[in-house]
């Protein structure tokens, strides 16, 4: 069976390799792209993203959801997540690095290197994450803030703010359809231009 646009997601669900280098040839440009925005810095961890978002593909491709997004968005996505989980755990990775050498050499400067560094990513998540919460109101971004920057669990969330379990699935789930609404304008402007 040849693999086409219309049928690669089925195979994919049904874990067929054929469809996986479909998704790669046609959908590695985006990716690529995607990564390099997040890691261009780093650039000896572009390769091994990459690979882990076609393997995310590849293990979670049940949960896309074409009546909610294109393909295109959800890979593109999936890549966004990879590239800023790749980057923290570099991050981290430098930060407990910087630590051992010191600790082993006393090398101060090694530390104060990679702490700014760690601080310098810190700080970009912190703006990326300001970005995409701008579209919420102060009470909603404040439970995104709790729940998945925080990770503070549902009963510590209720508790904090007076409201019910009910109220807050309701309030997230509304704030995450801003937040790709707002996204989806973003990129539809940026392709215009």
């Amino acid at each position: 069976m040849k693999v086409t646009e219309d049928n690669f997601i089925p195979l994919l669900c049904r874990k067929k390799e054929k469809a996986l280098e479909y998704c790669m040839i046609h959908y590695g440009g985006l990716v690529k792209a995607v990564i390099h925005k997040y890691l261009g810095n780093l650039p000896h961890l572009e390769e091994e993203c990459q690979n882990d978002v076609f393997f995310a593909v590849w293990n979670h491709i049940e949960s896309y959801q074409p009546e909610k997004n294109s393909f295109a968005n959800w890979i593109a996505g999936v890549a966004r997540l990879k590239a800023l989980d790749c980057k923290r755990k570099h991050a981290v990775h430098m930060l407990e690095t910087s630590w051992e050498a010191m600790e082993e050499q006393g090398q101060s400067a090694t530390q104060t290197v990679c702490s700014a560094e760690f601080h310098a990513i810190e700080q970009e998540f912190s703006e990326e994450t300001q970005q995409m919460l701008s579209c919420l109101k102060p009470k909603d971004r404040e439970l995104f803030l709790k729940l998945y920057i925080d990770e503070e669990n549902m009963e510590e969330v209720s508790r904090s703010t007076g409201l019910t379990k009910p109220v807050i699935y309701n309030r997230l789930s509304r704030g995450k359809k801003r937040i790709r609404n707002q996204f989806t304008q973003m990129r539809e402007r940026s392709e215009r231009l």
